[in-house]
């Protein structure tokens, strides 16, 4: 009895082993869809990076999560949708701390919506990967108000297929 049981444990080793191949797990250094990268720009000095302070990203129609809140850096890298071919934001600069409860609400910052618009190319990768999109003919628009924070955008890639350099400037 005892060496069926060993023969079972054998062979069922053996079909688990085999089972999985190398292709069914998606290796972490395989690239994905990539990330917006924009870098922020001095508008009077415009080869000068400079930092937002306590810059407040969201998406439109999404109140209460933000990509970034309170960021104070030179660059962000933020996600488009890979089911549309839009994408907007609103860039709040100056946001203020979130009140404590039972505090009222500090004035909101100046805030900017981008629309940021695109074609869509999927690339298969392999079976564990499946697909990554990359975004081609990008364009980024403000919209205009008499209060706009952001003076000037630059699109300096306009296909985005990687997250090595920067794809859009904003001037402030």
């Amino acid at each position: 009895m005892k060496s069926y049981t060993y023969k079972f444990l054998l062979i069922s080793f053996l079909l688990v082993g085999f089972a999985c191949q190398r292709d069914d797990i998606c290796p972490e250094s395989t690239e994905t869809t990539p990330l917006l990268i924009i870098r922020f720009y001095d508008n009077e000095a415009p080869e000068e990076l400079q930092a937002p302070q306590n810059l407040r990203v969201r998406s439109v129609g999404n109140d209460t999560s933000y990509v970034y809140n309170r960021y104070s850096q030179d660059s962000i890298a933020i996600p488009l949708r890979t089911d549309q071919d839009i994408t907007e934001y609103i860039f709040t600069l100056n946001t203020p701390a979130d009140p404590q409860e039972g505090e009222e609400p500090d004035e909101p910052g100046n805030s900017d919506i981008l629309t940021i618009s695109y074609g869509r190319e999927e690339e298969y990768l392999n079976r564990a990967c499946a697909y990554k999109v990359n975004y081609v003919g990008l364009n980024v628009d403000v919209e205009n108000d008499d209060d706009n924070w952001i003076q000037d955008i630059q699109i300096e890639r306009p296909n985005v297929e990687d997250q090595n350099q920067a794809h859009v400037s904003i001037f402030f």
